[in-house]
């Protein structure tokens, strides 16, 4: 009896410390932040090739306070359309010194061809492009020229 009272202790303190560091690592560490408008959103990041491909098609919604930031090796020029995507966006592009440089409203285009899609272009070259719920840059009054504080293993 003893020793499967010991077993449970082990068994539970370790399930314990998994949960503990799988919430950790997933907290702050993936959160843009909006200083001047006291904003904050959850991201996923898009990083890979597939993921970037990906980004957020078939998705039929998406809170408010949460998103997905693309993340570039360098500072470019970006376009970004909305094929497969069901939900509105805000597009938001973001430079290599976390100055928003571009915003635009991006709505669905369901059964439109590739080649008639819109293209959401940044006015200047981006490293970052957060996506975002249509309604959170007016909500919170996001601005071009405005700063933000991206996940720390970005800074």
């Amino acid at each position: 009896m003893e020793r499967k009272a010991i077993l449970t202790a082990v068994f539970v303190s370790l399930a314990a410390a998994l949960l503990a560091t799988t919430f950790q690592s997933s907290g702050d560490a993936n959160t843009v932040s909006f200083p001047e408008s006291k904003a904050d959103v959850t991201v996923e990041i898009a990083d890979s090739p597939e993921e970037k491909r990906r980004g957020l098609m078939y998705r039929e919604k998406l809170p408010i306070d949460q998103g997905m930031l693309f993340v570039y090796e360098d500072e470019d020029y970006r376009s970004f359309w909305m094929k497969n995507t069901l939900i509105p966006l805000d597009m938001i592009f973001i430079d290599s010194d976390g100055e928003i440089v571009t915003l635009h409203e991006a709505v669905p285009e369901p059964n439109t061809s590739d080649e008639d899609l819109t293209r959401y272009r940044s006015s200047e070259p981006a490293m970052y492009v957060l996506e975002v719920n249509s309604t959170f840059v007016e909500k919170n009054n996001i601005r071009e020229g405005e700063k933000v504080i991206l996940p720390s293993r970005f800074s």
